[in-house]
């Protein structure tokens, strides 16, 4: 217990260290009993390191009956770390079958941690990925909602040799794992990845649920929008020049503009939605009027489409302090365009004398606007997260929507020009 106290200390560490793994499988529960003690001054880190680099696979059943033994989230999360941390693939791979819920997530994470690909990762030349494989697939199914998930995700990471797999599983089963199968073989290789008769099942699903769709709340956390009085959505995708537009319900639009906004703004894909109580929106980050790299020519299309349709709009809203950006353009003429983060007063995207709205946003908050003596920085404060109020008073905002709009056609996803320019975006498993 000495050695162990010892590792708090850094002067004393190494010797420490040395000790106790010289003591090996005979240190390893006193080790346990300090990570899970909740008052104990020695660093998780140093336990897990002792642990899993000093004493190593010998350490490994007694972490792992620790984790199955565990009683509380905190204990579990110490332990777990521990125990992901062994990277021994062949062990985990024998701990898939555990009768706790817990192991079998922690062991499918250790696989995670040893395996992927991922990121440009390159694979484990000591892993044969074909027996991984099949030995996460019947977790796809399992019981415990987080182990099934878990097991998804990480076949997503395994590596193109994941994709026949799936499509076995697809044609041949088990029944309760094609559905997972499917979401996996998306996530891996998009479109492309399913076969014919899936791709078909998949569509028609689509036009099944759109006979029904209600409108949802289309929150990305980051969210851009153009927003068009009409329900001419046909006229919108030709005037923005968008291509291969195909039906999507507001479930699948959701999913589709969380994935494109969260993962490093993607330009070439919108969701085009049906007329709601009059308006058609366009929802993608291609649509910010406040973007460096897209206000120029939000702009542009703006004007091209309020000649068209005599108004038209866009918006940008970041959750969390994200900031708040808009854009209002009447026959051609800009009206008003206005961008506000934490960071930046908005002076370089503003165009044209605050509107009404705003205004009256202002003195709702007993802020002083554009006069001599006003406070610049609480305008600054209020106008970063003005963007969905001033989309309601002006028209339509995709974060209110629900079942009180009314909804009249069916919505679309479309690639915008820049995928011409900059190619196709990465495609995923998306909800329907």
């Amino acid at each position: 217990m000495d050695a162990i106290k010892a590792l708090a200390d850094p002067g004393l560490r190494e010797a420490a260290r040395d000790e106790l793994a010289a003591r090996g499988s005979a240190a390893v529960g006193s080790l346990l009993d300090e990570l899970l003690d909740a008052n104990s001054p020695v660093p998780h880190g140093q336990i897990e390191f002792v642990l899993t680099e000093r004493i190593g696979p010998v350490a490994f059943d007694e972490v792992l009956t620790a984790l199955a033994a565990t009683e509380d989230e905190e204990s579990r999360r110490r332990v777990s770390r521990v125990f992901t941390s062994f990277r021994a693939v062949d062990r985990y791979v024998e701990a898939l079958s555990h009768p706790f819920a817990e192991v079998r997530n922690s062991a499918a994470y250790g696989i995670q941690s040893a395996c992927s690909v991922a990121f440009g990762r390159e694979p484990n030349p000591d892993v044969d990925y074909a027996l991984v494989i099949d030995a996460l697939t019947p977790l796809l199914a399992d019981p415990d909602p987080e182990v099934a998930q878990r097991a998804e995700w990480v076949l997503t990471m395994l590596g193109p040799g994941v994709v026949e797999r799936m499509r076995e599983v697809r044609v041949h089963g088990p029944a309760n794992l094609r559905s997972r199968a499917l979401s996996v073989l998306a996530s891996v290789g998009g479109e492309e990845a399913l076969s014919p008769a899936d791709r078909a099942a998949v569509e028609r699903l689509i036009r099944i649920k759109a006979l029904d769709d209600q409108a949802l709340p289309l929150d990305t956390c980051f969210t851009s929008w153009i927003a068009v009085p009409t329900g001419d959505q046909q006229g919108i995708v030709e005037a923005l020049d968008l291509f291969e537009a195909r039906p999507a319900t507001f479930g699948l639009g959701l999913s589709v503009g969380m994935h494109d906004s969260h993962d490093g703004a993607e330009y070439g894909r919108v969701y085009v939605t049906p007329e709601v109580d009059g308006w058609t929106l366009v929802v993608g980050p291609w649509c910010n009027p406040v973007d460096p790299e897209r206000a120029d020519d939000v702009l542009r299309v703006v004007t091209e489409l309020s000649r068209r349709y005599r108004r038209a709009q866009a918006y940008y809203f970041g959750e969390q302090g994200g900031g708040s950006g808009w854009l209002v353009v009447e026959d051609e003429t800009v009206v008003r365009r206005f961008g506000s983060y934490w960071d930046d007063d908005g002076a370089r995207y503003t165009v044209g004398e605050p509107l009404p709205e705003e205004r009256a946003a202002c003195v709702e908050e007993g802020i002083t606007l554009g006069d001599a003596g006003a406070d610049d920085e609480e305008w600054t404060d209020l106008a970063a997260y003005l963007a969905p109020q001033l989309a309601d008073q002006l028209g339509v905002s995709p974060l209110d929507l629900g079942p009180h709009n009314t909804v009249r056609g069916v919505g679309a996803v479309a690639l915008t020009p820049y995928a011409r320019e900059h190619g196709r975006p990465n495609t995923g498993a998306y909800a329907i």
